[in-house]
């Protein structure tokens, strides 16, 4: 049963609602003093699931001897509860989508990347390339240092769909080395417009970029976690060091 109430509650129904429903549904008319017994629910409680569930146009009651007879509803009436929760997210997504836009327009100024940032966890290492990608401009260079294996297991619907999506919008270049063993991506991106690859035999689970002078440095370990530095100095010297293994690298 754990299945089909993790199944109504996905629908809008809270844990036990949803065991009353089911507990209607496969036993039948029933009195409160029966549906209590079954479900182990309080009496004190019953009326108001049973109400809940009226108000969801799952179950109805009918009188027989000047008692309540409870029966569940038919089962597509839960299409329409499900129906009515999507609408409902919708409708709150609109008004998020909204307030961002205005929440935006309290900013006079465009928000600056701080000297030095911390992300952790694979959604933290998301929001680093974000600022990333929403700092350059039109015919900038973008450039990626021994891209480890397990960036392009943990990470590639997201670089491919939104990081990459958006910078050939953009126009900004991109030059990347790539270790030797994650060639399967490599050719993924030899096929993109503005892009190089090219490959070094080394074997690390960290990489490094450079972006103007923004520098961030990503380790993908079990928890990946990232440090993002807006910094001309430390940009200056690893774009330095990227060109040294961009010369040893094979392509």
């Amino acid at each position: 049963m754990a299945k089909e109430t993790e199944a109504l509650k996905a629908a809008g129904l809270s844990e036990k609602e949803a065991t009353v429903y089911l507990d209607l549904k496969l036993n039948g008319e029933s009195r409160t003093g029966k549906i209590c017994e079954r479900t182990k629910i309080p009496s004190s409680q019953i009326y108001s699931i049973l109400n809940a569930l009226m108000e969801k146009g799952l179950a109805s009651y009918k009188i027989v001897n000047n008692t309540k007879v409870f029966y569940a509803s038919e089962p597509d009436a839960l299409a329409n509860l499900f129906e009515e929760k999507e609408a409902k997210i919708k409708s709150q997504k609109i008004e998020l989508l909204d307030f961002i836009s205005k929440l935006k327009t309290f900013q006079k100024k465009p928000e600056k990347v701080g000297d030095f940032k911390y992300f952790q966890g694979v959604r933290g290492i998301k929001s680093l390339y974000m600022e990333i990608i929403n700092s350059w401009k039109q015919g900038d260079e973008y450039c990626i240092a021994s891209a480890p294996l397990e960036s392009f297991r943990k990470l590639e619907g997201f670089f491919l769909d939104v990081v990459h999506k958006k910078r050939i919008k953009d126009k900004v270049k991109m030059r990347i080395i790539i270790n030797r063993n994650s060639s399967k991506w490599a050719g993924i991106r030899k096929k993109m417009p503005l892009t190089e690859v090219r490959f070094l035999d080394i074997d690390t689970k960290t990489e490094y970029g450079v972006l103007n002078d923004y520098f961030f440095l990503v380790t993908y370990s079990e928890e990946p976690y990232g440090l993002l530095m807006h910094d001309k100095s430390f940009a200056q010297t690893y774009k330095v060091f990227f060109e040294v293994l961009w010369q040893q690298a094979k392509k």
